[in-house]
């Protein structure tokens, strides 16, 4: 069956099943675009009308019988039933579009090449935690018989999950949506999605005209570039977005450990400081230097003679890492480059 045809069997299971999708709105999987527009649409129009039925999460009585502790896990066990099943699976016309076998395929391949060109970044950190935490998330699944499939499947699919859920409303649990999740990212999208309030249906609806051809957007959220990197795949050049997490921890000889550590944990301090865009720390962050830089119990939670030459420091060797990383590719480029500068800016702004 060729892609049209897939894409036209998709189209009528959600006509079917009480969705809508408008006939100048199409999936382009051939240069991978996402939706976009055959026609000029109007702004204000309903793009697409996904029933609440089609709306997957652990609500859905399709994932009534996952007995799993967290709903991502649930999905990709989902996901894994569904995909084994074929086309004997109600959700076939949607699983045949996310192209898992490729995704299977490529994805440990790219994730590897990017974990050697940011492996001295905190993504590059980000990225190990990760992997570690899907091999032991997999053996337990396996071991105890809640899934039969090989790892690189289970990567896949986590992959698909992350970068497909839609953050719904308060309240609602982690969901995919067939159709809307074929949307890209754009800053400034051209349409937007929400929950009918009457019908709890999801309508996606332009925000202005729509020209021919035109990529159909919409916006993922004030994601920086490492979310972005670590989520989808890809970074923005120029991302207002943009920030940089460096993680922090107590030294094991601390004199002040123990008091340092009850204090932090008394104000919940994430283990963690903050840089903006413009290299400043966050009010939280701010705080937790005051703490960890501290030498005597009187300058504990207090900017003290250590505070700026504890930033210098733990800046200056954040940079020399991220100096030691690769930017063979366009969008680790756009990544790298932004880290630098926000710490480059960070370093300025403390001296």
């Amino acid at each position: 069956m060729s892609v049209d045809n897939d894409y036209l069997s998709f189209y009528d299971w959600i006509k079917k099943n009480g969705g809508q999708v408008h006939q100048c709105v199409k999936i382009d999987i051939k240069q991978e675009r996402g939706l976009f527009a055959t026609d000029s649409i109007e702004p204000y129009t309903a793009l697409a009308i996904i029933p609440r039925s089609l709306i997957v999460n652990n609500q859905h009585s399709d994932l009534s019988t996952i007995n799993i502790d967290t709903e991502r896990q649930a999905l990709i066990v989902f996901l894994l039933h569904e995909y084994i099943k074929y086309d004997a699976s109600f959700w076939f016309p949607w699983i045949k579009l996310l192209n898992i076998d490729k995704e299977t395929n490529e994805l440990l391949k790219i994730q590897m090449h990017l974990f050697d060109c940011v492996k001295h970044s905190t993504l590059g950190q980000a990225l190990i935690t990760r992997y570690q935490q899907l091999q032991e998330e997999y053996e337990q699944l396996s071991q105890s018989n809640i899934i039969e499939t090989n790892f690189e499947l289970f990567c896949a699919l986590d992959h698909l999950v992350w970068s497909r859920i839609l953050d719904l409303p308060e309240n609602e649990p982690l969901s995919l949506v067939p159709f809307i999740d074929f949307a890209n990212h754009n800053l400034n999208a051209n349409a937007r999605w929400f929950i009918d309030d009457e019908t709890h249906n999801l309508i996606l609806r332009s925000e202005r005209t729509l020209n021919l051809d035109e990529e159909i957007t919409i916006n993922y959220g004030l994601k920086s570039n490492e979310e972005l990197l670590y989520l989808y795949g890809f970074t923005l050049s120029n991302n207002p977005n943009d920030r940089v997490t460096l993680p922090v921890s107590l030294l094991p000889d601390d004199i002040l450990l123990e008091d340092k550590l009850q204090l932090i944990q008394s104000l919940k301090l994430p283990p963690r400081l903050t840089l903006d865009i413009n290299g400043y720390l966050n009010d939280e962050s701010n705080r937790l230097v005051k703490i960890l830089s501290a030498q005597t119990h009187e300058t504990i939670d207090k900017e003290n003679e250590y505070y700026r030459p504890y930033l210098l420091n733990l800046f200056h060797e954040y940079l020399n890492k991220l100096n030691m990383c690769s930017n063979d590719e366009k969008f680790i480029e756009y990544y790298l480059d932004s880290q630098k500068l926000i710490v480059q800016k960070a370093i300025d702004n403390s001296k």
